[in-house]
């Protein structure tokens, strides 16, 4: 009777309450100071690595020249008297992270104007261009760039010049700044809170977090379970008794509810947000407010001046096997349609239909001849439709 009576008995299910609290609240300290700490000793290049344009990376897209060992080489502008180089940014880095351009290029003459042109991911069709300094080599920050935000799609340099010698573009660069402890801070509650509509991969996977996020919720939430048992394990070494094992279930149920929270909280924006979007509409009012909607509008009027029995199509991108080019062929059928061309295909028959999907480098129409040309091609057709997204093509024959 006066074992069972005993203070540590006594104290009942409060006493093993409260060396887990300390360890839960310890554990949440240890991880923000363990995050915090691998970013700010150089982790930072480790999780956003710089994005490097190299020659192979860029394409010139206006004016002459070519690839060269030493980068992407423009020999004469063109006909707005400019040499443009750009390339697509593969990961689509968030703007306000890497805001550090650096450019090295080679050949610039005395009086040559250099600038910076991109596009991001929500505006796609809209250029946004900055004044460099024309210098062979160099570095700015783009923090106080106003249009420098949202994802950024695609980077390059436009070169204004005399062009007496070739000017070669040998490299361009974005890299994440230096954040301060209190950037830290509030990205991370940014990532937590931020909210991502549906994508095409939402059917099948859910994230957890933003793109290349700095603070996983998933990934925090393990480390501060891991702490957080670690510190409740030497508070209370492991006894052999009935229910040890609970304190730590517990610490694994709660993160659970946490990240369960937040997945509740994003399902119920994106409800609101389909509503709002779908609601009381028909297929075709839902396919123009789909977040292709503008695509599907310019294919909706493709469709008009192709004929109804179906007809061979094929379409022509720049991204060959791409998104676009896979919707393109899905909305006009049942038309023939045939994906995978970079440039007209020289086996189109007359009363064939040629799509181009804007931007395609290298590819014009002749408006005088009547006929699409490219390097070492030909192909006589005739205008159907033009829009900013693309262009539709009868052939007349070659």
């Amino acid at each position: 009777m006066a074992q069972m009576n005993s203070p540590a008995n006594r104290a009942g299910p409060l006493g093993g309450l409260l060396p887990w609290l300390i360890a839960a609240v310890l554990g949440a300290v240890l991880t923000a100071l363990a995050v915090l700490l691998f970013y700010r000793t150089g982790g930072l290049l480790t999780a956003a690595p710089p994005v490097q344009l190299t020659g192979t990376e860029l394409q010139l897209t206006s004016g002459q020249g070519e690839l060269t060992p030493n980068g992407l080489e423009i020999r004469q502008p063109g006909p707005d008297g400019r040499g443009v180089v750009q390339g697509l940014v593969q990961r689509m880095v968030q703007a306000k992270l890497f805001r550090r351009l650096s450019w090295r290029v080679e050949g610039l003459e005395p009086g040559s104007e250099l600038q910076l042109i991109w596009v991001t991911l929500a505006e796609p069709r809209t250029l946004r261009e900055r004044r460099l300094p024309s210098v062979s080599e160099g570095t700015i920050d783009l923090a106080t760039e106003p249009h420098w935000q949202g994802r950024i799609a695609a980077i390059g340099l436009t070169v204004r010049g005399a062009f007496s010698s070739p000017v070669t573009v040998r490299q361009l660069e974005l890299r994440p700044a230096p954040l301060t402890v209190g950037e830290l801070g509030r990205w991370a509650v940014d990532e937590w809170c931020v909210f991502e509509d549906w994508s095409q991969r939402s059917i099948n996977y859910a994230s957890g977090a933003p793109l290349d996020a700095l603070f996983p919720p998933v990934l925090i939430v393990a480390l501060w379970i891991g702490l957080s048992a670690t510190l409740y394990a030497g508070f209370n070494l492991p006894r052999r008794r009935p229910g040890a094992l609970l304190p730590y279930a517990a610490l694994f149920l709660l993160g659970w509810l946490l990240l369960d929270l937040r997945w509740q909280w994003e399902l119920r924006e994106r409800l609101e947000r389909t509503v709002e979007r779908f609601a009381g509409k028909d297929m075709t009012e839902r396919r123009l407010a789909d977040l292709d909607g503008e695509f599907y509008r310019f294919l909706l009027e493709v469709r008009r001046r192709l004929p109804e029995k179906p007809a061979r199509l094929f379409i022509v991108s720049q991204d060959p096997a791409g998104f676009l080019a896979g919707r393109a062929r899905y909305h006009l059928l049942p038309h023939n349609g045939y994906m995978g061309f970079s440039q007209p295909p020289e086996a189109a028959r007359a009363n064939d239909y040629v799509l181009i999907l804007s931007p395609l480098p290298g590819v014009r129409y002749d408006r005088q001849g009547q006929a699409l040309a490219w390097e070492n091609g030909r192909l006589s057709v005739d205008l159907r439709y033009a829009a900013p997204p693309g262009a539709l093509f009868q052939v007349r024959g070659n």
